[in-house]
């Protein structure tokens, strides 16, 4: 995955036609609702990539990784020495969504917890063979990391 890093001042904005939000069907048609903890986990385990947020000395921090949900818990594996590595013992969030713009319809589940790494071998070749999880970035990723949410909310957005 490439990476760029844009710093946000008095620049112009580019002055192209933005993408029309007229999308779907109008939102009173739409309806907005909350999604219990268990439905949570069932929508995470449907897909396999999110979001996780902590924070450094520069601010806050958003990093994409593909991810398995063991229990009720998130895994994801990293390097030792990445970004993640280095914060994964810490409070952090997560973030997964899946999105059809072209109906106007989706969810967003966000998770607050702590995330530890997983040092225990007998734990460690448990997750090998439960989550079959194999990282999308290149290198050696062999770190897990397991985030177990202090809290977990969810909300939908689907035809009314």
């Amino acid at each position: 995955m490439a990476s760029c890093t844009r710093a946000v001042g008095n620049s112009r904005r580019p002055t192209s036609t933005p993408k029309s939000a007229a999308v779907g069907a109008p939102a009173h048609h739409r309806a907005l609702r909350a999604i219990s903890a268990e439905e949570c986990f069932d929508l995470l385990e449907s897909i396999g990539v999110g979001r996780v947020g902590f924070t450094t000395g520069a601010g806050v921090v958003m990093l994409p990784v593909n991810f398995a949900v063991s229990g009720k818990t998130i895994i994801f594996r990293t390097a030792p020495d990445a970004l993640l590595g280095v914060h994964a013992n810490s409070r952090l969030s997560f973030e997964a969504d899946l999105i059809d713009e072209a109906l106007s319809e989706g969810w967003s589940v966000l998770v607050l917890g702590h995330a530890r790494l997983v040092s225990d071998e007998r734990e460690v070749q448990h997750l090998e063979n439960t989550t079959h999880l194999q990282p999308w970035a290149p290198g050696a990723r062999d770190v897990y990391v397991r985030i177990t949410p202090a809290q977990i909310s969810g909300r939908s957005i689907q035809p009314g």
